[in-house]
């Protein structure tokens, strides 16, 4: 099939468009965190960053903290930001960020507001409700499929998922990736088992050998803790669902990344530099699998899932589809799209994808997901270290 060319998206002044024009808001520090909520209840259309650290990090910790608030704050979907501090550094540096990347940005901290949070709400409301006018004064402007970047996960994972959804989903991200656009997939440890066809697929021998160095990281971290990675994998929800197999479960998980040649291995959180499929080393865990590949700047998410899973992100849109005929008629204000008829034969992969290229595109118009309509919407940042 051609895969849609154009879809109707917010431009930037730098980086890839949008497919949606939000207000965050933005609370890097857990301090701040509470505050935010109640500023959030003032403001119901926009999305909350927050995080319960932010103090007493190190190194690495600390490093990758702030990279992923400067990643969601300047995000193609982020139209606007108010960044909500405990003191005037952390504040200046987030919305000199914002400021910088063209957006719309505002910040207040505690200290600069005499630590009267009552104070900091007030501010941030009035604030917010003129930035709300303005984003929706923005006009969408047609833009390239080139420009699009899709996230693709799976979670409560059964043996249609790897059957159908998955190679679906596969299949859609082969599509793109012809159009040229980029596609990205995570959790590491999910491809255990499958690492020579990967290493394979990969454009070049540099590209093969940070993935292999990526894969030996993740081992020695659970040997450092005890455990070894072959033992509870496939989990309880997995093996209800009739997957048998590590390499089952993970031939299963791949298969969500389609058959293109891998054109980049990334860091978590790493922003994905062009087109093509790109692996990220992430944890296993869907919800900081899909925040590492939205602040690498996925704009949208396909998440696929045989038992269900409400989760989705707070920035990018996030796509349901199941295989599984139970879960699609159990959870039907959870699902966006049922390919439980591709799992039972009634119709072919190929039959099938038009109708998800259309439900994608039609998403990056401007059309709510599941998740986005139900709230079920956050994000959450890797801990690398402890504090101190």
């Amino acid at each position: 099939m051609t895969f849609p060319a154009t879809f109707e998206g917010f431009p930037r002044a730098c980086g890839r468009p949008g497919i949606r024009n939000q207000l965050a808001l933005l609370s890097p520090c857990g301090l701040t965190t509470p505050t935010t909520r109640k500023i959030a209840a003032l403001l119901p259309q926009a999305v909350v960053i927050s995080s319960p650290y932010g103090r007493g990090q190190l190194g690495a910790d600390k490093q990758f903290h702030d990279q992923m608030f400067t990643s969601f704050c300047t995000h193609p979907n982020i139209g606007a930001a108010i960044v909500l501090a405990a003191d005037s550094k952390m504040r200046l540096w987030l919305q000199d960020n914002v400021a910088a990347s063209g957006r719309l940005a505002a910040g207040f901290s505690l200290q600069e507001c005499g630590e009267d949070s009552e104070k900091l709400v007030a501010s941030a409301v009035a604030v917010g409700r003129e930035f709300l006018i303005e984003l929706a004064r923005a006009k969408q402007a047609c833009c390239s499929v080139e420009d699009l970047i899709l996230a693709v996960e799976c979670g409560h994972s059964d043996a249609t998922s790897g059957l159908a959804a998955n190679p679906l989903a596969g299949e859609l991200a082969d599509s793109l990736i012809a159009a040229g656009g980029a596609v990205v997939i995570a959790e590491t440890i999910e491809w255990l088992g499958t690492q020579d066809s990967l290493y394979n697929r990969c454009k070049s021998p540099q590209i093969a050998a940070r993935l292999k160095k990526l894969f030996e990281a993740r081992h020695q971290l659970a040997l450092e803790a005890g455990r070894d990675l072959r033992i509870g994998n496939p989990g309880p929800q997995n093996h209800e669902g009739g997957i048998t197999t590590l390499q089952e479960k993970s031939h299963g998980a791949i298969s969500k990344g389609g058959t293109s040649q891998i054109a980049g291995v990334l860091a978590a959180g790493e922003t994905v530099p062009g087109p093509g499929l790109h692996l990220m080393d992430t944890p296993t865990l869907s919800p900081e699998s899909i925040s590492s590949m939205v602040a690498g700047g996925a704009q949208l998410v396909l998440f696929t899932t045989g038992q269900g899973n409400p989760y989705g992100s707070a920035v990018a849109p996030t796509l349901k589809l199941t295989a599984n005929p139970q879960t699609a008629i159990r959870l039907p204000h959870q699902i966006d799209f049922d390919g439980s008829d591709v799992f039972v034969g009634a119709r072919s992969r190929q039959q099938a994808l038009p109708d998800l290229s259309q439900l994608m595109i039609a998403t990056c118009n401007g059309m709510e997901t599941a998740a986005e309509r139900l709230q079920e919407c956050a994000e959450v940042i890797s801990r690398l270290g402890p504090s101190i």
